[in-house]
């Protein structure tokens, strides 16, 4: 097992540097994008039909890209911090690019991540559910508002609230036929940018730790 570490006495003279915090930053950024990320895998992946289950899958991919958005974001906000490290050079050109994006009202990080990030998941949005509901067609002859494998709160799932909320995201992807395709789209343009993001974010946290002068150890 690989672990890098810190004696007590460099901890001490660590916790007040700028560039160690800097690192512990983008260390829980990366945290939070892998986390997430597992839960995705493991919803999507397992065969279970639980009403649990399929809660998580939408919640998940909802978290996912408010979370990539934030990093993004976040990043854009450390370039003063970072800008003169080897590896920051190394990814100037994807950072530049995932940075620009927030601003590019056209491009999937402004629309897709954005909107997930301030309507839907950090925020609360009354405007974008009465939007969706008044566009919204039901197929089938009636809605469900909630339904559960069980009486306890975390077996319930509220599948109106994926209706409302993913038809609001998913029309603002014109390019895909159907819901289907526009959902698998959505992860795949995800997992791209997490990609880039965890590679950006790991190799600078990486140079930063060993700036600090971290120590590896390999237990057996």
């Amino acid at each position: 097992m690989l672990k890098l570490y810190i004696t007590k006495k460099e901890f001490n003279m660590l916790k007040n540097d700028a560039k160690f915090l800097t690192a512990i930053r983008l260390l829980r950024m990366n945290s939070a994008i892998i986390t997430v990320l597992s839960f995705i895998n493991r919803v999507i992946k397992e065969d279970s039909t639980t009403k649990r289950d399929e809660r998580d899958r939408y919640e998940e991919i909802l978290y996912y890209g408010a979370v990539l958005y934030e990093s993004i974001k976040t990043l854009g906000k450390m370039n003063d911090k970072i800008r003169g490290l080897k590896e920051y050079k190394q990814h100037i050109d994807d950072i530049n690019y995932l940075t620009s994006e927030l601003k590019n009202k056209n491009s999937f990080i402004y629309t897709i991540l954005g909107t997930i990030r301030d309507k839907l998941v950090f925020h609360f949005d009354e405007e974008s559910i009465q939007e969706s509901l008044s566009e919204l067609d039901i197929a089938d002859e009636e809605l469900i508002i909630l339904e559960g494998d069980s009486e306890k709160s975390v077996d319930v799932n509220y599948p109106v609230v994926a209706e409302v909320y993913l038809n609001y995201l998913i029309k603002k992807i014109p390019r895909c036929s159907s819901d289907k395709e526009k959902l698998k789209y959505i992860l795949i343009e995800m997992n791209t940018i997490s990609s880039k993001i965890g590679k950006i974010v790991g190799d600078i946290a990486g140079e930063l730790l060993k700036n600090a002068g971290v120590h590896l150890k390999e237990d057996d």
